[in-house]
């Protein structure tokens, strides 16, 4: 079974949650799309427990690359600008190296599928629209390939059979089985900033095995989490939105 986690933030209070659910499982591999830090207040703490995981497989998010590399263009609104800027004065020498050395997607994960962080074609680019969809499609070679960025659970399934495609809802707690003749895109939602006006943590896990997914939805405490950010000095929207899901 591959734990598929994407868009953690430095959310420390959702991270452990994650974790205590994934030692009570045979978890083979811990996979992550990107955005391990940014708009957060505990990157350190956070990272000290991913690279504690092994067998682990990482792509870069925009926020791990703004936050780890100098002069990068930190076009993002005054608040996530703000956390990046703050990250950066506080990671320390190990983690900004480790960040420095995550690639970049579109990344093949022994054979069985492909992760990235944003769309296939371009991480920094969002997947929302069927178009868009459409074209990612073309650029990545597997029947299933993860992505996060936009924070929004679900994905889009094309029917190569009878060439139609359309957006999957997936349901929390109930198995998605991957049909033969389709391929995939599939978001498994965001651990430390959902934005599906939820605030439970999302996740999902994948059995390659049975070719199916399954979403999951937790709650945390997000009223901590949100103390640990205001504490920091960060922007209070940051903070205040983790209650609302958005």
């Amino acid at each position: 079974m591959d734990l598929i986690l994407s868009d953690i933030h430095a959310n420390l209070h959702a991270l452990r949650v994650v974790l205590r659910y994934a030692k009570r499982r045979a978890i083979a591999r811990f996979v992550f799309l990107g955005d391990l830090v940014g708009y957060g207040a505990q990157p350190n703490q956070v990272l000290d427990r991913i690279q504690e995981l092994k067998p682990r497989i990482i792509v870069r998010g925009n926020h791990d690359r703004a936050c780890a590399l100098e002069g990068e263009d930190l076009s993002f609104s005054p608040p996530a600008r703000m956390a990046a800027l703050w990250t950066r004065d506080r990671l320390t020498r190990e983690h900004l190296r480790f960040l420095q050395e995550v690639p970049s997607g579109l990344l093949s994960v022994e054979g069985d599928y492909q992760i990235t962080h944003g769309s296939p074609i371009d991480e920094d680019a969002y997947l929302l629209h069927p178009r868009e969809a459409l074209r990612a499609f073309d650029t990545f070679t597997s029947d299933l390939c993860f992505f996060g960025h936009t924070h929004l659970p679900g994905g889009f399934e094309l029917d190569e059979v009878r060439g139609t495609m359309g957006w999957i809802q997936l349901e929390a707690g109930t198995w998605f089985q991957l049909r033969p003749g389709c391929r995939y895109l599939i978001n498994p939602g965001s651990v430390g900033q959902p934005r599906d006006r939820d605030a439970r943590l999302s996740f999902v896990t994948y059995d390659p095995a049975r070719r199916r997914v399954k979403l999951h939805r937790m709650p945390y405490d997000h009223v901590g989490a949100a103390r640990t950010i205001r504490a920091a000095g960060l922007h209070p929207h940051l903070a205040d939105r983790l209650a609302h899901g958005i």
